[in-house]
């Protein structure tokens, strides 16, 4: 699982592409392991790119062949690692799940900087075929998640199945960016250029995906496959115990404003964390009108130079799943934002025209050859060795010292957490399906 010579973002992409399919398929026979719970999703039309290695350009619209339906890959987090602000939801959504995204086609990659790549890269949307091309293409009512329909793509002289792709955009990374310009706007940014991707990242408490985080049937939609409590227990204590794909990318990106969508991404959070809330005492099943009312803060600890560092927490209803809830709850989310800018955890940078990096290095960009790193001027390592700025060549035993003072955070936090009934959690059974999208 750790590699000592690998930096954590870096680590992170080894470890998490290849991780559904090896903990689904190559298990002992007779043994199932709780992750096979999202082959039970079905399959969906996949895409790689057309070249070999990381696309030399930014952005996620690159010449793509099809290769079939597939099970989708499990995602680290979008967006730069050291985005100052991250978003957090319990685990990716499907958007071929409803009807009429079937055209929706999903990276299948087999080369990890494309991987690196694309979830470096991604912003407000996703993937799709036109569709005019999806239907000529023989897509139609007949292709659903259990179907075996594959679409009939011809190929082009160089024996691949070119399809076009255009963005598909995500409402509820739509919804990031509107908080980014409202915080801008609170603000007298006028010229910014905020961003999701760049100052806002999102990710995961569990890395696999499925359309809802459920243990309840949907009388609405017979084909969608609750967990088992022992599928849910088992994938919790695969992904983010175990594992700890989120709690060691939260330690690598130490943003300073962590945002909490739905009730029940609320709970399992607080469940593992509670003991970490430095301001607030949010508790468990507390409702997120309540959580919004106070500044709730979260502690990553204290450095190596003396210096601690926290995060503010802000629990939101989920904007798709609950989009009333949503609208009410919209402005408190914005002015708490707005007090973190002014109390300078978020700073604005004029002549970048996107806030500043938090404190700790990152070399996921430069080390996977996937870009060039726009911050590496305000990068400033935690951990006390003289690493440069950033430390792609920089000696090994620089890394690790940043790779170590990680692991003490994190261990601290452990130690804390030792108390606590660990992931708690209200079923995502109110936010309904046909209109839950992140």
């Amino acid at each position: 699982m750790s590699d000592a010579r690998l930096p954590t973002e870096v680590e992170l992409v080894y470890d998490v592409m290849p991780c559904n399919a090896l903990r689904t398929a190559q298990e002992p026979l007779g043994q199932v392991h709780p992750c096979t719970y999202f082959r039970k999703w079905g399959s969906y039309h996949s895409y790689d790119y057309e070249i070999n290695g990381a696309p030399p350009k930014r952005g996620i619209v690159q010449k793509s062949v099809y290769v079939g339906r597939a099970a989708l890959v499990p995602e680290v987090l979008s967006g730069c690692r050291k985005a100052p602000i991250m978003a957090l939801g319990i685990n990716p959504n499907l958007p071929a799940w409803w009807p009429r995204k079937r055209n929706t086609v999903f990276p299948l990659f087999d080369d990890y900087r494309q991987y690196a790549h694309y979830f470096r890269y991604r912003a407000v949307a996703k993937l799709e075929i036109p569709q005019a091309d999806y239907k000529r293409f023989g897509g139609g009512a007949d292709d659903t998640p259990f179907s075996n329909v594959e679409l009939d793509v011809p190929t082009n002289a160089s024996g691949q199945r070119e399809i076009p792709v255009q963005l598909q955009p995500q409402q509820m990374y739509e919804v990031y960016q509107g908080l980014l310009d409202a915080l801008a706007t609170a603000m007298a940014w006028p010229e910014h250029e905020l961003t999701v991707g760049e100052d806002l990242a999102y990710g995961n408490m569990v890395a696999s995906p499925s359309a809802k985080w459920t243990t309840n049937a949907d009388p609405n939609d017979p084909t969608l496959p609750p967990m088992t409590a022992n599928e849910r227990d088992g994938i919790v204590a695969e992904c983010f115990d175990k594992r700890r794909y989120f709690l060691r990318q939260l330690f690598q990106s130490l943003p300073a404003v962590l945002l909490v969508f739905s009730q029940a991404t609320a709970n399992a959070l607080i469940g593992e964390l509670g003991a970490a809330f430095s301001t607030g005492d949010p508790k468990v099943g507390e409702p997120l009108e309540r959580l919004l009312e106070r500044e709730i803060r979260f502690s990553y600890g204290t450095l190596a130079q003396g210096k601690e560092i926290d995060a503010r927490v802000i629990f939101a209803p989920h904007a798709t799943g609950n989009p009333q809830e949503w609208a009410a709850a919209r402005q408190r989310v914005v002015e708490q934002l707005v007090a973190e800018a002014r109390r300078g955890a978020i700073v604005y940078d004029a002549k970048a025209k996107h806030l500043v990096r938090p404190p700790g290095l990152c070399v996921l960009c430069p080390m996977l050859e996937i870009g060039p790193c726009d911050y590496v001027e305000q990068l400033r390592p935690i951990s006390d060795t003289p690493t440069p700025a950033v430390a792609a060549d920089a000696p090994v035993a620089h890394l690790q010292a940043e790779k170590d003072e990680q692991a003490r955070l994190l261990a601290a936090l452990d130690a804390r957490r030792s108390s606590l009934g660990g992931w708690q959690e209200t079923d995502d059974a109110n936010e309904p399906l046909a209109v839950r999208e992140r």
